[in-house]
């Protein structure tokens, strides 16, 4: 509430029409705090030209990278030639989904300060962790273009397509996260509906992916992880200050507990950190959207795109979750 009410008067978040908040006051008997609030929407004109701006400038990158006589090697691993900074942030961005944002918030709302490095601290040392894998898979294998392939020559037909149908769950269960993530963005901030949102969102990845393959994907995916790591760097700083800057954290002293104040939060490691080192190990190994970044990237930048990509993962994630800390 407290930082509700300073984005208020900042003007940052509007408050409900006086005549509609007494409405709803006289059938309820008390305003709450969601009543209070509306968010600034965006007309539907600018909505349309902030996507055409986005999925046209993914589109122009997409056409002016194809090459008419790529082969498969070139669709599918952009010819084992792919160079650090774009590898890394490609990375980054992939293991950064929907989910990472929303529950590294929640998990600083939650345990305080030492919930969002549990989330992210976790979450990023995993990208690390795959590297010793990945580098033995490259060197076995460097012209796979899948960890299915490598598992089929290696364990057989029953092998690989237990691994690919994992996969298939996975990239399923990420982009319907992403989709109802954008879908729901896209209907809070304009007038356009969840639904129309979704069907956008989900024809101009397709439209941009199928044009030129996975070099497309991870040049837009470099455009992307600048994009976030340029809001965690302007925008959480702007959010601190609007609210009041560090008095924000006097006046919310009272409502954190010992546990939320600590950066060695028991809770936050048993409950977070815990549950989330034994899942993402799980999932991590035979994750394909990493492993193709493993294909595609240089043989010889392997390490550095893997440590690099270990700290923008983690610093952007981290930079997220705090956000949750400052609304406690």
């Amino acid at each position: 509430m407290i930082v509700r009410r300073r984005l208020a008067r900042r003007g940052l978040m509007r408050r409900a029409p006086r005549a509609a908040r007494l409405a709803r006051q006289s059938k309820t008997g008390a305003l709450t705090g969601v009543d209070e609030i509306q968010l600034h929407q965006l007309g539907g004109p600018l909505t349309v030209a902030l996507l055409a701006v986005f999925f046209g400038g993914t589109m122009l990158v997409s056409m002016a990278i194809s090459r008419r006589k790529e082969n498969a090697d070139d669709y599918m691993t952009a010819g084992n030639s792919i160079g650090l900074g774009i590898s890394a942030a490609s990375m980054t961005a992939t293991w950064i989904w929907a989910a990472s944002m929303y529950a590294s918030a929640t998990s600083g709302y939650t345990y305080g300060l030492s919930g969002p490095i549990h989330y992210g601290l976790w979450g990023a040392l995993m990208i690390l962790f795959i590297y010793p894998y990945g580098k033995r898979i490259r060197a076995v294998a460097p012209k796979a273009h899948t960890l299915a392939e490598v598992m089929y020559a290696r364990h057989g037909r029953s092998s690989q397509l237990m691994l690919a149908s994992s996969n298939i769950l996975g990239s399923v269960i990420s982009l319907t996260s992403n989709f109802i993530a954008g879908g729901a963005l896209i209907a809070m901030l304009s007038p356009f509906s969840f639904s129309q949102g979704i069907a956008v969102l989900a024809g101009g990845v397709l439209l941009y992916t199928l044009w030129s393959g996975f070099r497309a994907s991870v040049l837009t995916d470099f455009i992307q992880v600048c994009a976030m790591l340029g809001a965690v760097v302007i925008i959480i700083p702007a959010v601190f200050f609007a609210v009041g800057g560090p008095a924000v954290f006097v006046e919310g002293a009272a409502n954190v507990t010992p546990q939320q104040g600590s950066f060695f939060s028991s809770d936050a490691f048993f409950n977070q950190g815990a549950p989330y080192i034994a899942a993402v190990l799980a999932y991590a190994i035979g994750n394909q959207t990493i492993a193709q970044r493993l294909f595609a990237v240089r043989e010889d930048l392997i390490k550095p795109t893997f440590i690099t990509a270990t700290i923008g993962y983690g610093a952007t994630v981290i930079g997220v979750g705090m956000l949750g800390v400052v609304a406690l």
